[in-house]
């Protein structure tokens, strides 16, 4: 009883350290930008004083930088958690994202709408053409995945992961021989495709939201299943579990959360890989408390890699796609060769 109480005051000194960090990092990156805003602005502006500040400061803070870091916040979040239960129910460290075909998927919606010229519309003011493409295509290639997977009337991981593989592969083909197609759209869809965040806006951003703020909570209290799910399907039917109800859920909601992350954001990669990975430092293996550190750490992550962007060539600025690889790539190199590494001195003490 004592083992577990000190376990848990750990978990939630950690995830209190991380709400800090998150908390400062959003401040410092809501300051940054190409236009300087001061900490005491932004200060102002969150205390309900926005009346003592500018109009150009004003627009800039609530219509720009909020929206913006928000986003990073969320997306990130997102992402690092649905890499967490990727790498959970596949039983495989080096899963992320990318390995249902879903990102592939909204990617192309994204592209039909920006080649087709319905990149403009807007309904109800949060959507756009590739908005609407993004979420689109993501639904329909999770739909595609789950009835392949299904076909021999077993639904589990490793069809699952083979349909995934599959679809992803055919929607990139399909990209790729659009953007051969139209040349003169290829910069805007690759463009878009790399990651950015300038896009935000406070209609978007309250959507994603209400959509992270829905699903999460959901996909935490059902994440003790996956731990389950690791004794075995036989084990986990016993302990009431059905791994068909389950993977279906937890890929459901995982879908979900890609397809409006990959809306509002484009392609971002290798962030559902690293993260839990780090978050495994924390020495959490609990899925519920390694899903909600992963989250915050996700969105740490990624609130300073836009940062990073938005400020290096101000006032250009970088995609938040390349720098996240950057740094992913080299630690999924790390990755494969401290387990390469770690094979080998086992194999040699047998």
């Amino acid at each position: 009883m004592q083992q577990h109480k000190v376990t848990s005051d750990g978990f939630y000194y950690k995830i209190t350290i991380a709400v800090i960090i998150l908390i400062c990092v959003m401040a410092v990156s809501c300051c940054l930008g190409s236009s300087g805003i001061g900490l005491r602005d932004v200060i102002t502006y969150f205390t309900g004083r926005g009346d003592e500040l500018s109009s150009t400061t004003l627009t800039i803070i609530g219509k720009i930088r909020v929206p913006r870091t928000l986003t990073a916040t969320l997306v990130g979040g997102a992402l690092a958690a649905v890499g967490c239960v990727m790498q959970g129910l596949f039983r495989n460290p080096m899963a992320d994202p990318s390995v249902l075909g879903i990102s592939s998927g909204a990617a192309l919606g994204a592209s039909v709408a920006i080649i087709t010229g319905l990149n403009g519309v807007i309904i109800f003011e949060a959507f756009t053409g590739a908005y609407i493409g993004a979420v689109a295509g993501a639904v329909v290639t999770w739909l595609m995945v789950f009835t392949i997977a299904s076909q021999n009337g077993k639904y589990d991981t490793s069809s699952t992961l083979l349909a995934g593989i599959a679809i992803s592969s055919i929607m990139s083909a399909l990209i790729t021989v659009l953007m051969t197609l139209h040349l003169e759209q290829m910069e805007r869809v690759y463009m878009w495709m790399l990651g950015t965040f300038s896009a935000s806006t406070p209609s978007k951003t309250k959507l994603l939201a209400a959509v992270v703020l829905v699903l999460m909570p959901i996909l935490i209290l059902i994440s003790p299943r996956i731990d389950v799910l690791k004794l075995g399907k036989e084990t986990a039917m016993t302990l009431g579990v059905d791994q068909k109800k389950t993977l279906a859920l937890c890929l459901g909601i995982c879908s979900c959360l890609l397809a409006f992350c990959v809306a509002n954001s484009g392609i971002i990669g290798f962030v559902g890989l690293i993260i839990p990975h780090i978050a495994s430092f924390f020495k959490v293996t609990r899925m519920r408390r390694r899903l909600s550190l992963s989250f915050m750490t996700g969105a740490i992550f990624m609130v300073v890699c836009d940062t990073v962007c938005k400020t290096v060539v101000a006032p250009g600025e970088l995609a938040i796609g390349a720098v996240t690889s950057l740094i992913g790539a080299p630690y999924f190199l790390f990755l494969l060769m401290s387990s390469r590494i770690r094979g080998g001195r086992e194999r040699s003490s047998v």
